[in-house]
C-alpha cells in the first residue's frame, strides 16, 4: 500500500518518524488531576462564559473531565474530525487522498482555510459519513451539522479525546502512518494559530494542535483548542472547549491559563509505576 501523504514535505516527516507513537519511558508522572488543583480552581473562577475540557494522560491511562455534559460548536476543530474520516476511508479502500485533497487537507489544517474544510466535507460524504465514522470510534456526543455548516457540529471535550486517541495513539481504526500524516499538519500549523493547548510546553516538546474560534453573536465567541502533548516526560492529550467569551483573545486567554496549569500539573516526579485507568469528573 503506498504511502497516504497529505504533503510532499511530509515523506521525510513520515521516513524520520517510522514507528508507533508511544507512551514518554521517562519516569512516569503521578496520577495528578489539573482539574483540581488549587491553581486551576482560581484561573476558572476568575474567567466567564462557558468551559468544558478533558485531559487523557498517555502515561498513565487516566482520563480527567471538567464540565463533560456540556456541548459546544466545533468550529475549526472540526477540521481534525474531517480529514480523520477521509483518511479513514482511505484506509478502508486501500487507496491514498488524491493528490488535489492533499493539498486541500494541507490548506484545511496548517492554514485553517474553510473553502478547502467545505470542499473536503462534500468530498468525504457530508455529515452522514462523518457521523458514521465519529459513532465508529466511539464519539456518540458529537453531531455532524447535517446542513454541511460544518463548524457548527456539536461535541463535548470528551468526545474530542476520544478523536485525538485516535490520530495520536496506536489503534485499530487509522494505520500509523495515516496517522502521522495528520499528526504532521497539526505539528505544522500556521504562527498565527499557535496558541491554545500550546501554552506552557516549551519549543522542544512536541505539540500537534488545531484551534477553532468564531464569533457566535456580537461579542459571543466561541474559542476552542485541542491537541497531543509529548516530551519531557509528558505524554497527554487536552481538549477545552469555551464559548461565551467577550472577544477571541478573551477566549484564548482562558484555555492558555488552563493548558498552562496542565502542562505544569503533570511535570515528572519520580515515580515508575501507574495507577491503571481511570476517570475522574468535575460536573
Amino acid at each position: 500500500m503506498s504511502l497516504p501523504l497529505i504533503a510532499l514535505s511530509a515523506i521525510a516527516v513520515i521516513a524520520a518518524i517510522g514507528v508507533e507513537h508511544l507512551a514518554t519511558a521517562v519516569s512516569a508522572p503521578a496520577s495528578v488531576d489539573p482539574f483540581a488543583t488549587a491553581a486551576m480552581r482560581t484561573v476558572l473562577r476568575q474567567r466567564r462564559g462557558n468551559i468544558t475540557a478533558a485531559l487523557y494522560n498517555v502515561n498513565t491511562g487516566d482520563t480527567f473531565l471538567y464540565h463533560p455534559g456540556d456541548r459546544e460548536q466545533t468550529a475549526s476543530i472540526m477540521k481534525v474530525d474531517l480529514l480523520a474520516t477521509l483518511l479513514h476511508d482511505a484506509e478502508e479502500h486501500h487507496e491514498s487522498l488524491s493528490g488535489e485533497d492533499q493539498y486541500l487537507a494541507a490548506g484545511m489544517i496548517e492554514e485553517s482555510d474553510n473553502e478547502d474544510a467545505t470542499d473536503l466535507w462534500f468530498d468525504a460524504g457530508g455529515d452522514r459519513a462523518i457521523t458514521a465514522f465519529d459513532r465508529s470510534v466511539g464519539m456518540t456526543q458529537t453531531t455532524p451539522n447535517a446542513n454541511g455548516y460544518w463548524g457548527e457540529t456539536l461535541t463535548t471535550a470528551r468526545d474530542q479525546i476520544r478523536l485525538l486517541r485516535v490520530i495520536a495513539l496506536p489503534n485499530d481504526h487509522l494505520h500509523y502512518n495515516w496517522r502521522d500524516s495528520e499528526l504532521y499538519l497539526m505539528t505544522h500549523v500556521a504562527p498565527f494559530e499557535r496558541w491554545g493547548v500550546s501554552s506552557g510546553p516549551p519549543p522542544d516538546v512536541s505539540v500537534a494542535l488545531k484551534n477553532g474560534w468564531v464569533p457566535i453573536i456580537g461579542d459571543d465567541w466561541q474559542v476552542n483548542s485541542i491537541g497531543a502533548i509529548d516530551g519531557d516526560g509528558r505524554d497527554y492529550l487536552l481538549a477545552v472547549l469555551t464559548s461565551g467569551n467577550v472577544g477571541e483573545n478573551y477566549g484564548i486567554d482562558t484555555i492558555e491559563g488552563i493548558s498552562r496549569i496542565v502542562w505544569s500539573s503533570l511535570r515528572p516526579r519520580g515515580s515508575t509505576g501507574t495507577t491503571g485507568a481511570s476517570a475522574t469528573t468535575h460536573s
